[in-house]
């Protein structure tokens, strides 16, 4: 499955740049091709899954991939596709697992969904970007696992939950702090990626 949608997506790049191909290209063609922000989890971290950027926008734009761009080194890329979003993400996956070696969380997020996300930061203006994070989560978490996670004491630390999206802000920055992306995801029991107000703020003005 997922090597024929390797094999579409460059069908789909052939057919646009030589006007050529069978019937399937031809209506491939016509699908409309949507922006799509890739967060990846936990790469370039301490040593750990060491991706370099420009070796995966090569890796994506050889699959197929329009427009492949990346943003610093934590796992942040905009590309274009007329693949469907669920698509976009088992394709990657497998990309990475079978040209790099390494079994990495990716998540797909529309440019919609992206800002979206940033409409609904229930923070105030005030609140340090650096030290603001907006992570994304595999799957929406279960009400009592919420209210559980509300219950316990995180001192000035604060999480906010809106539909899939998990607010959370540390005055004191990520060095010492309770909450980070692997504390959520035990807490919840979900995969997650977050990045800061900064970072959120530098992919919106890149995909528009």
């Amino acid at each position: 499955m997922v090597s024929d949608l390797i094999l579409l997506a460059k069908c789909y790049n052939h057919f646009k740049e030589a006007n050529t191909g069978n019937e399937i290209c031809k209506m491939y063609n016509h699908n409309k091709m949507t922006k799509h922000i890739i967060l990846l989890r936990g790469i370039n971290v301490s040593g750990k899954n060491s991706i370099k950027m420009q070796d995966l926008r090569l890796l994506l734009t050889n699959a197929g991939f329009d427009e492949v761009i990346s943003y610093i080194q934590s796992g942040n890329i905009i590309l274009s596709s007329p693949l469907a979003k669920n698509d976009v993400k088992s394709t990657i996956h497998h990309l990475i697992q079978e040209k790099l070696g390494l079994d990495i969380e990716v998540f797909v997020i529309t440019a919609e969904e992206l800002h979206q996300a940033l409409l609904n930061n229930p923070f105030q203006m005030e609140h340090e970007p650096n030290k603001l994070f907006i992570t994304f989560l595999s799957a929406q978490p279960s009400t009592d696992l919420v209210n559980k996670l509300q219950a316990k004491d995180h001192g000035q630390e604060e999480f906010q939950l809106i539909n899939n999206v998990l607010y959370f802000y540390l005055p004191d920055g990520m060095a010492k702090s309770k909450m980070n992306n692997n504390y959520f995801e035990k807490s919840l029991k979900v995969k997650a990626t977050g990045r800061n107000l900064n970072t959120v703020q530098k992919l919106i003005s890149l995909i528009q």
